[in-house]
């Protein structure tokens, strides 16, 4: 966690991403690393409830999420229940082989689902 001057913290993060260390990647091999920054950012994605298939294969299937993208069933499940619990939302149902996933760029990703939540319908309709 960091907290300061905006362009001062995005400086220091810059510096950082910068700077390679020695690494034995195998025995008796070295070479540099970059040293990593990686961001923990929470987002909500909003869309039609009907496309829930869609955006979970998209999201969490061929991932490099542990158990491709429900880790929160498994091993991060205490963590994500009290996340869930103070969003308001639900564990996600299981992923039906039957979605076509949208294309987009997952490379060095790790994609955590925590939960979903319901839209409200008025009359009907679903109001995003």
């Amino acid at each position: 966690m960091t907290r300061g001057i905006k362009h001062d913290v995005d400086r220091f993060i810059t510096e950082l991403q910068g700077k390679y260390l020695p690494y034995e990647y195998a025995k008796g091999e070295k070479a540099l690393v970059q040293f990593s920054v990686r961001p923990i950012q929470l987002w909500e994605f909003v869309f039609p409830e009907e496309h829930l298939q869609t955006v979970m294969k998209t999201l969490f299937d061929d991932t490099t999420t542990r158990n491709k993208g429900f880790s929160y069933a498994k091993r991060n499940d205490k963590y994500l229940w009290a996340l869930r619990t103070a969003l308001n939302s639900q564990k996600f149902p299981k992923i039906t082989p039957d979605d076509v996933p949208m294309p987009v760029y997952k490379n060095n990703i790790e994609i955590e689902g925590i939960g979903i939540k319901k839209d409200i319908f008025d009359k009907g309709i679903e109001k995003l």
